[in-house]
């Protein structure tokens, strides 16, 4: 009886959460048809939107991943002075507003900063621009790669670890061929939620580069300029297709997981 109970209240719970997420996207379908959803993808400015969302978010995504698992391993294995300083470190975009990182980052970044003077006379330059939005992107989205990551290395046993050391093999072999793949499914959700956050920025990204449009601030745009319709239908349409990536992203981590424990 108890059990029943306990599983019937965590079930209506559940319920509940979902239907707050559900029923507001099934409100913004209401607002638009079929055909219109389709028509998206006969639009030239939807599709060049989508290109650079998209490019963006996978340029920083994968600057993340060379930068950040690697830090990720070091908070998980390592014990070392300021380790709770650096951890806050990396978290601290998570607490931070979208609008504030924006502005940290135009300030950091525009031609006249402390990186984007230098830079900018080297030829980069990153306000209105696609660099632009791939540092504001890689900005918010770093806390994501790293905790993501350091949790997966922490799952499993480092004497694995040591078990390959002591047969010979480096640290640099150690980690690609046993701490790696044993995290494939952690690092692989952590680039999946760290892209998402990416192409879904609006305020950390619209300081620094208004142009090339991306997905956010498209919808945005149509909201102010043709109102309700266009936006719900450009909104729409980008659901789907994020939809549809964290459908197949889903897949691919079962896959890695089976793999890994194969």
């Amino acid at each position: 009886m108890r059990k029943n109970l306990f599983f019937a209240t965590f079930f209506l719970l559940s319920v509940l959460l979902l239907a707050f997420i559900v029923i507001p996207i099934l409100v913004l379908y209401s607002f638009t048809s079929v055909t219109g959803l389709f028509s998206n993808f006969l639009n030239g400015d939807f599709l060049n939107v989508l290109e650079v969302t998209f490019v963006a978010g996978l340029i920083s995504t994968a600057i993340l991943a060379i930068l950040g698992i690697p830090l990720a391993y070091m908070m998980a294995r390592e014990h070392f002075p300021g380790k709770n300083i650096i951890q806050a470190i990396v978290d601290l975009p998570l607490v931070i507003p979208d609008t504030v990182a924006g502005l940290i980052i135009f300030l950091t970044f525009y031609s006249g900063g402390v990186l984007g003077a230098p830079l900018s006379h080297a030829g980069l330059n990153f306000v209105d621009t696609l660099p632009g939005i791939v540092v504001a992107m890689m900005f918010v989205g770093a806390p994501f790669i790293i905790n993501t990551a350091r949790a997966g290395f922490t799952s499993f046993d480092p004497k694995l670890e040591r078990v390959a050391m002591s047969l010979g093999a480096g640290r640099f072999r150690t980690f690609l061929s046993v701490s790696l793949p044993l995290n494939l499914e952690g690092i692989w959700n952590g680039l999946v939620i760290t892209w998402a956050k990416g192409v879904a920025s609006f305020g950390s990204i619209i300081i620094i580069a208004y142009f090339p449009v991306i997905a956010p601030t498209y919808i945005y745009s149509q909201f102010l300029l043709s109102g309700i319709p266009a936006s719900a239908v450009a909104a729409g349409g980008f659901l789907l297709i994020t939809l549809a990536i964290f459908i197949v992203s889903r897949l691919t981590a079962s896959r890695l997981t089976k793999w890994t424990r194969s």
